[in-house]
């Protein structure tokens, strides 16, 4: 497990997308990691004695949720998700993706049913001291979560040394992806940290060197 700052990590067993623990009054995961993964992300948690209370999803792609099912299960916790994104997670919006999207969702869920989720989340607010911030574009019901300085941006766009947009045949919506960065940068946070790239501080810098790059 990787510290980002006292009460903010980011798990090593998500598999294909990282999985990040804030470790506030709510013991929280942001994602859930790929199918398979759940049993992996427990003896994580359980090696680092903690047993999270919730998990929040950014989005409704397969990689992030596989575990939440298990975890569940395995820690009693509340699944969180956004209710623009419920089409995505329940598969009711499948149908209606372009066929080659719809194809890899498909291929990534390796037959695993669709997630139960316990709460559905509205709109921008706050949930135990965690900031929601609505993100679509990459898909339709994305959203960031922001805890202390730093922001978990999910599949928003990709972290590292130069942030980079998410690739366009993963993004269902690149204008509004577009300006769901833009929102991202208005806040200036301190850190950005996804799901396919490595935390980054600077970040407001760098999310203004990446928007220049469309401008």
């Amino acid at each position: 497990m990787e510290r980002i700052t006292p009460d903010l990590h980011r798990l090593t067993t998500g598999g294909f997308a990282a999985v990040h623990l804030i470790t506030g009054d709510v013991p929280t995961l942001v994602d859930a990691g790929a199918p398979g993964r759940g049993r992996a992300i427990e003896r994580e948690l359980r090696s680092a004695g903690v047993r999270v209370e919730r998990i929040v999803l950014t989005h409704g792609d397969p990689d992030h949720l596989g575990g939440a099912d298990h975890l569940r299960r395995a820690f009693g916790a509340e699944v969180c998700a956004s209710r623009a994104e419920r089409p995505l997670i329940d598969r009711t919006g499948w149908p209606g993706m372009p066929l080659r999207r719809r194809l890899l969702m498909g291929a990534m869920s390796m037959r695993m049913p669709p997630p139960t989720i316990d709460r559905w989340l509205d709109g921008p607010g706050t949930l135990d001291g965690m900031t929601l911030i609505p993100t679509p574009g990459h898909t339709p019901g994305h959203i960031a979560v922001g805890w202390d300085g730093w922001l978990l941006v999910g599949d928003a766009f990709r972290t590292g040394d130069r942030f980079r947009e998410s690739p366009r045949f993963f993004t269902i919506d690149r204008p509004t992806a577009r300006r769901s960065i833009e929102t991202i940068a208005a806040k200036h946070p301190t850190g950005c940290s996804s799901s396919h790239g490595r935390p980054a501080e600077r970040a407001t810098e760098r999310l203004q060197e990446l928007i220049a790059t469309w401008a």
